[in-house]
């Protein structure tokens, strides 16, 4: 008897875990096949920061092409994007910081 009542439980849980992973993987999927007009924003978004890319400047300039051609992004492609537009943000965050800290504020040297 005690092991039915253990069985009962874990296979519940096995099945929400799966149906929860289908509607996140359709939901990114589906945000994926969407992304056109959003990458472009994104590009747009990071272009205008002026941020240094270093080494991701190659990974950059290959999705920025794809987007010009009218392709896909792959979902690594996307979110290498949205990553690149998160240090776009904090690097305008840091640029607007730095101005308004006056002299005196700084350390010398």
């Amino acid at each position: 008897m005690g092991g039915r009542f253990a069985f009962g439980p874990i296979g519940r849980a096995r099945v929400a875990r799966k149906s929860s992973k289908t509607k996140h993987d359709h939901q990114r999927n589906k945000s994926v096949t969407a992304t056109n007009a959003e990458a472009r924003r994104l590009i747009t978004i990071i272009e205008k920061s002026q941020v240094p890319f270093g080494e991701s400047a190659s990974v950059y300039n290959r999705i920025r092409s794809q987007v010009e051609a009218g392709k896909e992004l792959s979902t690594e492609d996307y979110e290498h994007l949205v990553g690149l537009v998160k240090k776009a943000r904090d690097w305008n965050k840091a640029v607007e910081t730095s101005a308004q800290t006056r002299p005196e504020e700084t350390l010398p040297g």
